[in-house]
This record gives structure tokens, C-alpha cells and sequence, in this order.
């Protein structure tokens, strides 16, 4: 009695099963007529190619109209498989909390300070909240430098620390210029006499 083996959909070789097993497989349509099959020791082929398993079994039942077999099929070459290679490079360490921290609280101080001081209810707050963020964002920013420096390169973000470094120490030197620039003017005034009374 001769056996079979065949390959799932999933790639691996199953059996070997005798012919009976086989035609169970295809009744249940859990083997396809162009599924991989070969008797044991023999050469790859299609399930359709053979003649034993060309056409169902015959049951008591109508028939079902015979299907032209193939008589001669291309042997099976089995490739191996190879992992896909992946475009993207392999991420980098993660990145420290405190220079995303930092980041975020710089660019914010910008925005808040440069762009929304010309609404009026908003403009107010936004003014007040980025007095207190430029400080926050250089806090977090030189806390996480540091912790990256120490951390042997287990920590990454090191950009992101200075990206709020310098953005929150741009507005700064902004909001110090704007008070010089305020405080001389006042004094120059006074100097010059226009602020005393008649």
C-alpha cells in the first residue's frame, strides 16, 4: 500500500498517510487539488497529477463530471526559507523622559510667548505660563544631559535635551532684553525730566 506526504499550507511536510487519509483530506477540503504531494521516496507533484486522486471517489451518489488530469506536472522544488530583510535600521536606545520633558516645555515657551500674546483672555494666561515654562524646560533639560552623559549609552535624547535648552534660554535672553530695554527706557525718561509733574 502506497503512502504519501504532503505540505500544509503552512510550508511543512506532513505524512506520510495512506491514499484513504489523502481522499478524506480533499473531501473536507482541507487538501487542494494543486496542493504538493509525492509518495514515499518519490519526486514532487501536484495532488490533481496523480490519477488515484485526480477525480473524487466515487459514492453512491451522482457522479460529478470527470476532470481532464494533468499528465505530466513540473516536479516540486522546495526553496528554502529566507528571512525578509527589514529596511528600517534597529532603534536606537530609548529616550530619556526628562529631554522630551525639556523639549516640549521649550518649543511651548515659544509658542505661548511669541504667538499667542495678542489674544486677549488667552494672551494674558499664555504670558504668565511662559515666565514659568522657559525655567521648567531648562531644568529638565540639564537634569536629562546629565543623566544621558552618565547612563553610558543605555539613554538617548540628547537632542531633544538641547533643542529645550536652547529654546528655553532664547526666551529668556527675549523676555531680559525686553525688561533692560524697559527699565532704561523709564530711567532715561526720568533722567530727561518727562515723567515729573509740571
Amino acid at each position: 500500500m502506497t503512502e504519501y506526504e504532503i505540505i500544509g499550507g503552512d510550508g511543512k511536510e506532513y505524512g506520510p498517510y495512506p491514499a484513504e487519509k489523502i481522499r478524506g483530506l480533499l473531501r473536507e477540503n482541507r487538501l487542494k487539488p494543486y496542493s504538493k504531494i509525492r509518495p514515499t521516496q518519490g519526486d514532487w507533484t501536484t495532488v490533481e497529477a496523480l490519477p488515484e486522486f485526480a477525480q473524487p471517489p466515487v459514492t453512491e451518489s451522482a457522479q460529478p463530471p470527470a476532470q481532464p488530469t494533468v499528465a505530466t506536472a513540473a516536479p516540486y522544488n522546495p526553496q528554502p526559507h529566507i528571512a525578509p530583510v527589514s529596511p528600517v535600521p534597529p532603534a536606537g536606545p530609548p529616550n530619556n523622559p526628562l529631554a522630551v520633558t525639556g523639549m516640549v516645555l521649550g518649543i511651548s515657551t515659544i509658542v505661548l510667548g511669541c504667538c499667542c500674546g495678542r489674544i486677549p483672555v488667552l494672551g494674558f494666561v499664555a504670558t504668565l505660563v511662559s515666565f514659568v515654562t522657559p525655567i521648567a524646560g531648562i531644568i529638565c533639560s540639564c537634569i536629562a544631559r546629565k543623566q544621558i552623559r552618565e547612563s553610558n549609552g543605555t539613554q538617548g535624547g540628547d537632542g531633544m535635551a538641547m533643542t529645550g535648552l536652547i529654546c528655553s534660554g532664547v526666551y529668556l535672553l527675549m523676555i531680559a532684553a525686553i525688561i533692560l530695554l524697559v527699565v532704561l527706557g523709564i530711567a532715561s525718561a526720568a533722567a530727561l525730566g518727562g515723567l515729573s509733574g509740571p
